[in-house]
C-alpha cells in the first residue's frame, strides 16, 4: 500500500544504515537524528520519443539535524521472482537511466522541512517503444562533525515506470500457484507467479477471501484493512518485463483448528482466475493424537483377526 511519503522504497542499504560501524567502538549519530523520506515512492509516466518531460518529487527531513543530500540516477531492475531490486544491471530497459537530468543538486535540508526538486527527462528520437525503469537515488553522507569517525550513509530510491509509446507487446502467464488444503500448525499463504511475456510493465491483483465452512461468514475478506493501514488480503504488485515475480498473501492469526472455504483470485491484463478450496486446519497434537488412536485401533483389529483365526477348530 502506498504511503504520503516512503522510507523503505530504495530497498537499496535502508534509511541511515550504518556503512563502517564495526570502524569506530561509539557511533557518531544516534537513531533518529539523521531520517528522510521521498514521496512519491513510484510513478508511472508516458514518454514520446524526442519528448522533454518535466517531473519532481519531494525530500522531507523528519530527523532531528540537518543533512545535505545528492541525488543520482540508476537502472532499475530485479534479482529474482521475489523481486530484489538490482540497481546496477544495464539492458534494454534501462536506458532511461541515461536521460534524467536534476534542476540542482547537493541540498541543505533543515529538519521538518520538504524541498521539492524538479528533473527533467531527454527522451531520444531513436527508442523503441516499451518499458523503460530507473530509480533517482537520493543520498546523504552527513555525519554529526567532520571529525567524526564515520560517518552514515542513508539512501533511498523513487523508482520511475516509464512507458515509451511505440511498438507494445503487452502479455502474462501464471507460472505457478498454490493454495493449502490441510495444514498442521503452521501459517495459511497463497501464492501465485506470473511472468510477463512483454516489453511492458503491467499490475497483478492477487486476492484472498476466507469463509467458515459451515456458515459461509468471511473470516478473513480481501477488502479489509488493519489497523496500520494494510490490505492483507488484497495485493497489486507490477510484473516488469521479461521477468517472473512471485507474490504471498498469509492469513494471519487463522486458527489453528477449523474448516473454512478459501477463494484466491488472480487478475492482470484481460485474464482472471478463481480457485476455491476446502482447507481443514489442525493443531499438530492433534493431529498426532488421532493418528495414534487409528494405530491403536489397526493394531486392535489385527489382533482380533489372529484372535479368531486361532480360536478356529482345525480339521484333519
Amino acid at each position: 500500500m502506498k504511503t504520503k511519503f516512503s522510507t523503505f522504497i530504495a530497498i537499496l542499504f535502508g534509511v541511515a544504515a550504518l556503512t563502517a560501524a564495526q570502524l569506530s567502538p561509539v557511533s557518531a549519530l544516534e537513531a533518529g537524528d539523521i531520517v528522510m523520506q521521498v514521496n512519491p515512492a513510484e510513478q508511472s509516466i508516458s514518454l514520446n520519443p524526442s519528448e522533454v518531460y518535466r517531473g519532481s518529487i519531494k525530500v522531507q527531513n523528519i530527523g532531528r539535524l540537518p543533512f545535505t543530500f545528492t541525488l543520482s540516477t540508476k537502472p532499475y531492475q530485479v534479482l529474482n521472482d521475489n523481486y530484489d531490486p538490482d540497481f546496477y544491471t544495464q539492458n534494454d530497459y534501462t536506458k532511461l537511466s541515461n536521460w534524467i537530468t536534476y534542476d540542482e543538486n547537493n541540498i541543505r535540508l533543515e529538519p521538518g522541512v520538504e524541498r521539492e526538486v524538479g528533473y527533467t527527462i531527454n527522451v531520444p528520437d531513436d527508442i523503441p517503444g516499451g518499458g523503460q525503469y530507473a530509480a533517482i537515488i537520493i543520498e546523504t553522507r552527513d555525519s554529526i562533525s567532520e571529525g567524526a569517525s564515520f560517518r552514515v550513509i542513508s539512501q533511498l530510491a523513487s523508482l520511475i515506470y516509464a512507458h515509451v509509446s511505440g511498438e507494445e507487446h503487452i502479455g502474462g502467464v501464471v507460472t505457478a500457484r498454490s493454495l493449502p488444503s490441510f495444514l498442521l500448525s503452521s501459517p495459511f499463504t497463497a501464492r501465485v507467479t506470473v511472468k510477463n511475456d512483454g516489453n511492458v510493465d503491467f499490475r497483478v491483483t492477487h486476492t484472498l477471501d476466507i469463509y467458515n465452512f459451515f456458515t459461509n461468514q468471511p473470516v478473513l475478506s480481501s477488502d479489509a484493512v488493519s489497523s496500520d493501514g494494510t490490505n492483507v488480503g488484497r495485493a497489486t504488485p507490477i510484473i516488469l518485463p521479461a521477468t517472473s515475480r512471485a507474490n504471498a498473501l498469509t492469513w494471519d492469526g487463522a486458527p489453528e483448528l477449523g474448516l473454512f472455504r478459501a477463494v484466491q483470485k488472480i487478475s492482470f491484463l484481460d485474464q482472471e482466475y478463481t480457485y476455491e478450496q476446502v482447507v481443514f486446519l489442525c493443531p499438530t497434537w492433534l493431529a498426532g493424537l488421532a493418528i495414534f488412536f487409528v494405530a491403536l485401533m489397526v493394531i486392535w483389529i489385527i489382533l482380533r483377526i489372529r484372535k479368531r483365526h486361532k480360536s478356529r477348530p482345525q480339521s484333519f
